[in-house]
C-alpha cells in the first residue's frame, strides 16, 4: 500500500542533497555554459532532473495500477511533487539569497507537499 511516510522519509533527504551549496554551484554552472554548450545542459537534464522525476512517474505508475492512487499523467505527477518539496527551499540556495535550510524545515515543506500530493491523487 502506498503510505505517504515513505515520501516523508525519502524526499527529505532529496531536498538536502538539491540545497548542499556544492549542488548550487554546479547548476549555476551548467546554467552558465547551457546556451553556448547545449550538450552540456541536455546531459545534466537527462541525469538529473529528468531521471529523478522518471523514477518518481514509475513508482506512481505502478501505485496507480495497484488502485492507490489515481494518476493521469505520471511525469506531471511526479514533477509537481518533486517541486512541491523543495518549494520556498532551493531557489534561495540557488541564488544564494539564503543558506541551505535547516531540516526541520525541510520536513515542514515536505509534510506540506505530501498532505497536497495526497489530496489530489489518493483513490477515494
Amino acid at each position: 500500500m502506498w503510505r505517504s511516510k515513505a515520501w516523508r522519509r525519502c524526499e527529505p533527504a532529496y531536498v538536502e542533497f538539491l540545497c548542499r551549496p556544492e549542488k548550487a554551484s554546479a547548476l549555476r554552472t551548467v546554467m552558465a555554459i547551457a546556451e553556448r554548450m547545449p550538450e552540456i545542459g541536455k546531459a545534466f537534464y537527462e541525469t538529473g532532473p529528468a531521471f529523478g522525476i522518471a523514477r518518481v512517474a514509475a513508482y506512481l505508475r505502478a501505485q496507480t495500477e495497484a488502485g492507490v492512487l489515481t494518476v493521469a499523467d505520471f511525469e506531471v505527477a511526479a514533477a509537481q511533487f518533486m517541486d512541491a518539496c523543495q518549494s520556498t527551499l532551493f531557489k534561495p540556495v540557488l541564488f544564494n539569497f539564503r543558506q541551505a535550510p535547516e531540516l526541520s524545515r525541510i520536513e515542514h515543506v515536505v509534510r506540506i507537499a505530501v498532505r497536497t500530493f495526497m489530496a489530489a491523487y489518493a483513490v477515494r
